[in-house]
């Protein structure tokens, strides 16, 4: 029974995503938070309350808000959109692979490179901060909201790359224009906005240390949307890549 990862497609996904200057664009993302937090140090620091206020919206709105998205749609519409655009994505498709198992490779790897961004995005602000009001259990909290969040976001860019060869345009239209912006000015739509599903998981997450102000999507919602977006895509993403394989050999 062939194991439900391919090696060869993760072992290629990774230099493909690392290529270049990606992988310098992905140490900014990772230690962006890390410059804000020392001059906040030196400059703001006003004793322990005023730290977790920092620290929950420098997760909220810099690191779920910008950094998490902005990393999937770099890796995710490169997944496939890579191949894509130099034209090697038909001699993956000549390895006696399942196109599942292509899919799958390519979404855990994806997933897992906007993770361990976000890792020291989270982690090295909190270890700054470190105060009697900010219990580990915060950091862990963005941490969870983050990796679901990766999961969401990276299945839609996987489908966007094998959709257009725009991909990482059309991406960040969608994060500045959706996420960053209605999302944020109309409450009908944060049931549609995966940044509002990761803050919502955070905050259910954090045991109560989190405490968001203004409305918070209910984490049904989370469940089901979050289900359905993440499935949806993924679906689409395989069909895609059945069709593309198709019309290669037409």
């Amino acid at each position: 029974m062939n194991p439900p990862l391919d090696r060869t497609v993760m072992w290629l996904t990774w230099r493909q995503l690392f290529a270049k200057h990606r992988i310098w664009f992905a140490l900014v993302f990772a230690l962006a938070p890390l410059l804000f937090t020392l001059v906040f140090r030196l400059v703001a620091d006003d004793g322990d309350t005023a730290r977790l206020d920092f620290f929950v919206t420098l997760n909220r709105q810099i690191i779920i808000g910008a950094l998490l998205p902005l990393a999937a749609v770099v890796f995710g519409t490169t997944a496939f959109g890579g191949e894509v655009d130099d034209g090697t994505l038909v001699y993956l498709l000549v390895k006696p692979v399942q196109r599942w198992q292509i899919v799958l490779s390519k979404f855990v790897v994806a997933v897992a490179s906007t993770v361990a961004v976000m890792i020291p995005a989270v982690f090295l602000p909190w270890i700054v901060l470190r105060v009697a009001g900010l219990p580990v259990r915060t950091p862990l909290a963005f941490l969870v909201a983050a990796f679901a969040g990766a999961a969401v976001y990276c299945a839609l860019f996987l489908a966007l790359g094998l959709l257009t060869r725009r991909a990482l345009v059309a991406g960040l239209v969608y994060v500045i224009g959706f996420e960053s912006i209605l999302s944020r000015s109309l409450i009908g739509l944060k049931s549609f906005s995966v940044r509002e599903m990761a803050v919502a998981i955070a905050q259910a997450a954090s045991g109560g240390s989190i405490v968001i102000p203004e409305y918070v999507v209910p984490m049904s919602t989370v469940w089901w949307m979050g289900t359905f977006m993440l499935v949806g895509a993924t679906a689409w993403t395989l069909r895609k890549l059945i069709r593309y394989e198709l019309a290669e050999q037409l």
